[in-house]
């Protein structure tokens, strides 16, 4: 089963993230506010998919993605959002996200969406 990272500035998003995705036999290796925790943490606790929002207070997430994959080529990025814009979607697109999870979204969707990824 894949390791993985949470990654949001929600500490209650993050929270129930984590109790869905240990329900459902998955492994929470990470949980990071910013990339800066995230980072950091990767040294320690590898992850194989990272769950990745798209805002932060301060910095991008598409920003944290473009840095994911240049030292974490092979780990799988989700990226989480509440803003149905095309141009993030592209941007994600572009940075090389593995796909995209849209807020709001129920147990299901999400485990879909993670497997969908984990697949690739």
């Amino acid at each position: 089963m894949a390791k993985i990272a949470l990654v949001d500035d929600s500490g209650i998003l993050r929270a129930a993230l984590r109790n869905v995705l240990e329900s459902s036999g998955f492994a929470v290796a990470v949980e990071a506010e910013n990339s800066q925790e995230f980072f950091s943490a990767m040294k320690q606790h590898p992850a194989d998919l990272v769950l990745l929002d798209v805002f932060f207070p301060n910095e991008s997430g598409l920003d944290i993605l473009l840095k994911i994959k240049q030292l974490y080529p092979s780990v799988k990025v989700l990226m989480v959002t509440g803003l149905r814009q095309e141009s993030v979607l592209e941007q994600a697109q572009k940075n090389g996200a593995d796909g995209v999870l849209y807020k709001p979204f129920d147990t299901a969707e999400l485990i879909a969406a993670i497997e969908r990824v984990v697949s690739k």
